[in-house]
């Protein structure tokens, strides 16, 4: 299966962010980003992608063929030929889903599955960094300005805090928009009694 999203280096959010932390060596800003792009993509949900693999005869594990730098976060559904499996068939890991049945004939697997990045990895889906990169340097700034010891010059204890709220409040609506864009979302209206 080939994978035609566009990937954009992590390091373009570091100007956004090695400017407030200064001294800070921009390896120790990278490994902020690289950590917090991946919790950010586990805890929200806002790297889905749908994959197909063969599953042959007489075989119960599926390897989830996941982008180079990929970790398999949660099946949202897995269907096999089609019929849509119910979650306590199957138990999916970071790398494949393990059927709790063999089939009996050749299959296709289509999983609905979302992702994070590898805690190495060096990209993201340029629609995450497009929408979601300033929330991602928001957590990253929070994680560096927390820091302390002898050789530790950016602490900044009320920048963290405030970083940190910024994060948290971008992590609840992309989980919002997330469970919208999958649940058919609409406009939520609120019943004023007129």
């Amino acid at each position: 299966m080939t994978f035609a999203t566009r990937m954009e280096p992590m390091d373009g959010l570091l100007p956004r962010i090695l400017p407030q932390v200064l001294p800070c060596p921009r390896s120790m800003a990278l490994d902020a980003v690289q950590m917090v792009a991946g919790d950010f993509c586990k805890e929200t949900g806002v790297w889905s992608m749908v994959l197909a693999e063969s599953v042959p005869a007489g075989e119960c594990r599926i390897t989830a063929p996941m982008p180079r730098d990929a970790v398999l976060v949660d099946v949202l559904g897995l269907y096999l030929d089609g019929r849509l499996l119910d979650r306590s068939d199957y138990v999916p890991s970071s790398y494949d889903i393990v059927l709790r049945f063999t089939p009996q004939s050749d299959a296709v697997a289509t999983i609905e599955a979302t992702a994070r990045p590898a805690r190495t990895a060096s990209a993201l889906p340029a629609e995450i960094m497009e929408a979601w990169g300033d929330v991602i340097a928001h957590g990253a700034l929070a994680r560096l300005k927390s820091m302390s010891g002898a050789r530790i010059e950016w602490t900044d204890a009320q920048g963290a805090a405030l970083h940190n709220d910024l994060y948290n409040e971008g992590c609840a609506d992309a989980r919002t928009r997330m469970f919208r864009n999958r649940h058919g979302g609409g406009t939520l209206y609120v019943n004023s009694g007129d």
